[in-house]
């Protein structure tokens, strides 16, 4: 009594839509599986939706992917080699207050008239790549850049002052800071320092050419910060590490007709649910308001296993071993309802 048919009869019979000519069953999927997926989850948090995602780390890798679409939070605890770490959900602010992104700056070569190519070391290695979400790809207002070479383009007979700085693209690469575009024959090695480039640009003789780049000692991460489905390391991990992150998933689309919600018991509550969404997309208001009591009724039915939970454990306080959790929802405190 609880699959996908037994749902959509609910429904049909909520909205005396009783077969496929008064509503197909593909749009009547489409409304079932945007109130399970999407409404339902954030009317309340259901503990049975709370997870754990884990990934690896890799050597000298700062930035990992975190998959934003399939989850609905992100919260604390976190844990990198079993080991509980600082964690930081969009809080650029404090992530780099407490490990801030030091630039080292170095003069790595001297003008000869030409664009390039110029060719050098940088000392200060490892250094930390610029992160940007599709590498190399690089658009502007997504990247967090972490290296530059630049150099004045002016002379001292010049009325105004003017450079040309390359920034790199993540992956290796080097690109003109105004147009992004990749720099012909420019590379970069993070880890040696070695470097050639191109500028889109003639440096004039004897200008000083600087690179400019964030120096780090590899470790076991002690941090994590996620943004902008990005999740960010410090210290940069030295090799592979498990990494586990608290989380609460978004449920999977119903699209068989054997197909059952993550818990049988809220079969009931998705119909209504579902069956609320037509009703006002059709301004059907005096049905829905009809059936809006049995909809509440259901929606408490569902919260009671999450409040008996919640009741059987012991608030957390300053005073209690596990009282010093970084935030909210620290050792799963977290206001479900």
């Amino acid at each position: 009594m609880t699959a996908l048919t037994n749902i959509q009869d609910k429904v049909r019979r909520l909205t005396a839509r009783p077969s496929q000519n008064d509503l197909s069953n593909a749009d009547l999927n489409a409304y079932i599986n945007t109130y399970y997926q999407y409404d339902m989850p954030e009317s309340m948090r259901f503990l049975e939706l709370r997870d754990t995602w884990s990934f690896t780390t890799v050597g000298n890798q700062e930035t990992y992917p975190f998959p934003r679409q399939q989850y609905l939070t992100v919260e604390p605890p976190a844990y990198v080699g079993g080991q509980q770490v600082n964690f930081f959900n969009n809080d650029r602010d404090s992530f780099y207050r407490e490990w801030p992104k030091n630039n080292y700056i170095q003069q790595v070569a001297l003008g000869n008239g030409t664009a390039g190519p110029y060719t050098g070391q940088i000392s200060a290695t490892p250094f930390m790549p610029s992160t940007t979400p599709n590498p190399p790809l690089v658009n502007s207002a997504d990247t967090d850049f972490n290296v530059m070479l630049s150099a004045q383009t002016n002379t001292s007979t010049s009325a105004l002052g003017s450079a040309t700085s390359a920034y790199d693209n993540g992956v290796g690469g080097l690109v003109d800071t105004t147009t992004f575009n990749l720099l012909a024959g420019s590379s970069i090695n993070y880890m040696t320092g070695n470097f050639t480039v191109n500028f889109s640009s003639i440096v004039p003789q004897n200008n000083p050419i600087f690179a400019s780049v964030i120096p780090y000692q590899s470790g076991m991460p002690r941090a994590i910060l996620i943004a902008q489905e990005t999740i960010y390391m410090r210290p940069i991990p030295d090799k592979a590490y498990l990494v586990d992150i608290t989380v609460e998933r978004q449920p999977t689309a119903l699209l068989n007709a054997t197909d059952t919600p993550f818990n049988y018991e809220w079969w009931q509550l998705i119909a209504f649910g579902a069956a609320a969404k037509i009703l006002e997309d059709n301004a059907d208001w005096e049905q829905r308001q009809a059936i809006e009591p049995f909809f509440a009724q259901q929606l408490l039915l569902m919260q009671r296993r999450t409040l008996n939970q919640l009741t059987t454990s012991r608030t957390q306080t300053i005073y209690t071993d596990n009282g010093q959790g970084n935030g909210c929802g620290y050792d799963g405190l977290y206001p479900y309802i």
